[in-house]
């Protein structure tokens, strides 16, 4: 008998099932719907059916702004990236009719694997496992950032030029539009952003979120990242940001039993053949600025979503994000 998760209202899975059977996915079998731990922008459900796994994507109860474009856009990156040396869950479907579950949903390949974050469990936990499984996140991202993005049909997924300048305006609009309270200090960040542009880099496809929350790891030895998932605000752009950004969230995290960050930042370098960067400043004040905007967001919406309890706690990493933004550019 087909049933989705108790008290779960974004699934009626006797339309899903319909919509699977028409699909040729498993037809005619029973379906199981349980929910999978997700972010906060679109809701995750593991599909079983048929001795097969699937994973569901649709956006959240209260939907973030063009939640629905960002499963399209998912959608088609995973496309691209099929039958590439990016790790990634192959996509299966893509529905946008909205009379099957009331939105578009995404419809993707089930891939094994554990979250690396800090600490490892007991069975994995190990000098060479820290050093394999860091390594291993890093080399995923030299991957992604080596992705022919032009040859794959990507080339108007994002326009590089001018990607450094509109930044600024781009999250201080969005910041507004929350409607929420003052984040101090705020206008000072973009202020300094807007002063120290950098003045060249190499385009490439960026994840835009790149951190050990989107990445599966395999049970190993040898560890290797099974999966980079959650693309949807994927563009072409500066990669650098994407080292950076994977950095100012992990190595903190991560601590000294891990390699640290002049060890990540070489691994990258060596990987994709490029000379170092050095400090990237820049890069670090701009990922904590956006942060802070995009968990500000969050934290909003959560007032606004019955479904939902108030994040109180996703206001505070906001604050601690332009915290951070406010120390790197002092």
């Amino acid at each position: 008998m087909e049933k989705a998760a108790a008290g779960d209202p974004l699934v009626n899975a006797g339309a899903l099932g319909r919509w699977m059977d028409s699909r040729s996915l498993a037809t005619g079998e029973a379906l199981a719907i349980s929910p999978i731990k997700a972010g906060t922008s679109n809701a995750m459900f593991l599909i079983e059916r048929g001795g097969q796994s699937f994973v569901l994507r649709r956006p959240a109860q209260v939907a973030v702004q063009r939640a629905e474009e960002g499963l399209v856009r998912e959608f088609r990156i995973l496309t691209a990236l099929g039958g590439s040396d990016v790790p990634h869950p192959a996509a299966i479907a893509l529905c946008e009719d909205a009379s099957v579950l009331g939105t578009t949903f995404l419809l993707m390949e089930h891939v094994d694997g554990f979250n690396p974050m800090p600490p490892l469990a007991p069975a994995i936990d190990s000098p060479v496992a820290r050093e394999q499984i860091a390594l291993a996140m890093v080399d995923a991202l030299a991957t992604i950032h080596e992705f022919d993005w032009r040859g794959r049909g990507l080339a108007d997924l994002g326009r590089p030029d001018g990607f450094h300048e509109r930044q600024v305006t781009r999250w201080t609009t969005q910041l507004a539009s929350y409607e929420g309270r003052e984040m101090p200090g705020i206008d000072r960040v973009a202020g300094w952003l807007e002063r120290h542009l950098p003045s060249y880099f190499e385009s490439s496809l960026m994840h835009g979120d790149f951190q050990m929350f989107n990445l599966l790891i395999s049970a190993g030895p040898p560890h290797r990242v099974a999966a980079v998932v959650d693309w949807e605000t994927a563009t072409i752009g500066d990669p650098l940001l994407d080292l950076a950004g994977f950095c100012e969230i992990w190595c903190p995290i991560a601590g000294d039993e891990w390699p640290d960050r002049n060890a990540l930042q070489s691994r990258y370098c060596e990987m994709r053949g490029i000379d170092d960067p050095g400090e990237l400043r820049y890069y670090n004040a701009l990922y904590n600025f956006r942060m802070a905007v995009l968990l500000e967001g969050i934290h909003q919406r959560s007032l606004r979503d019955p479904t939902r309890p108030d994040m109180v706690e996703m206001g505070d990493r906001a604050m601690a994000n332009l915290e951070r933004a406010l120390a790197v550019i002092a």
